[in-house]
């Protein structure tokens, strides 16, 4: 008799990726009933730096809202980044399994929340703003608009079947680049309307942008 042989996955998504996207409605939903305007003003300061400079003024330093959309971002973004691997690094993911996204999902807290620390350790050390503050929220920001692309990507990413998931993945990453690249420019541009000098904003960029990323290639890379 021939030997049986295992079934290619549809799909690639899991029976826990669900409590995912609940958390993600969840969120969405309670935003737009407690705060109606949020989601609109989030979408504008996207594109625009007035209406982002106003939202720094009226926004609470700690909404509720906004943690939402924070932890829905480090929960979508992991999960893409963990259906990546499953797709195309399967080696990587058949030596951790399920334990590969909550590995994610705590570096990709980590290092935004060391970017807020070296933040506020520089303007302490500077003793000066220097638009770090602008910069700090146009990073949260970006992540929170970036839940609103995210979330239909990554029910694409998981439940597509896995040729079309593979062309979703490769648009998400593409995507996030081009949304850290694009307000990268714009912080650029804001300190340099300030008056902060070429150097500060070289050594910011190397410190918080390139150098966090390429760590966390390295560690990918290391698996």
């Amino acid at each position: 008799m021939p030997e049986a042989t295992i079934r290619q996955a549809v799909n690639l998504s899991e029976d826990w990726m669900i409590l995912i996207f609940l958390f993600t409605l969840a969120a969405l939903a309670y935003t737009r009933k407690v705060y109606p305007a949020r989601i609109a003003r989030l979408w504008n300061s996207m594109w625009n730096i007035r209406t982002m400079r106003q939202s720094i003024r009226e926004e609470p330093n700690t909404p509720r809202a906004n943690f939402l959309f924070n932890t829905s971002f480090y929960f979508l973004a992991a999960l893409i980044a963990y259906t990546g691997i499953k797709c195309f690094q399967p080696t990587i993911w058949s030596k951790i399994g399920f334990f590969l996204y909550p590995i994610l999902v705590s570096a990709l807290f980590l290092l935004y929340l060391l970017k807020k620390i070296v933040l506020r350790f520089i303007s302490f050390v500077t003793d000066g703003d220097y638009s770090l503050s602008e910069y700090e929220y146009g990073v949260f920001m970006t992540n929170r608009f970036l839940v609103l692309v995210l979330f239909p990507l990554a029910l694409g990413t998981t439940y597509f079947p896995v040729f079309q998931a593979k062309g979703i993945i490769i648009a998400a990453v593409v995507l996030i680049v081009l949304a850290v690249i694009y307000r990268v420019i714009r912080s650029v541009i804001t300190a340099i309307e300030s008056g902060v000098t070429p150097f500060y904003i070289l050594f910011y960029i190397c410190t918080l942008e390139i150098l966090p990323s390429a760590l966390g290639i390295k560690w990918l890379t290391t698996f």
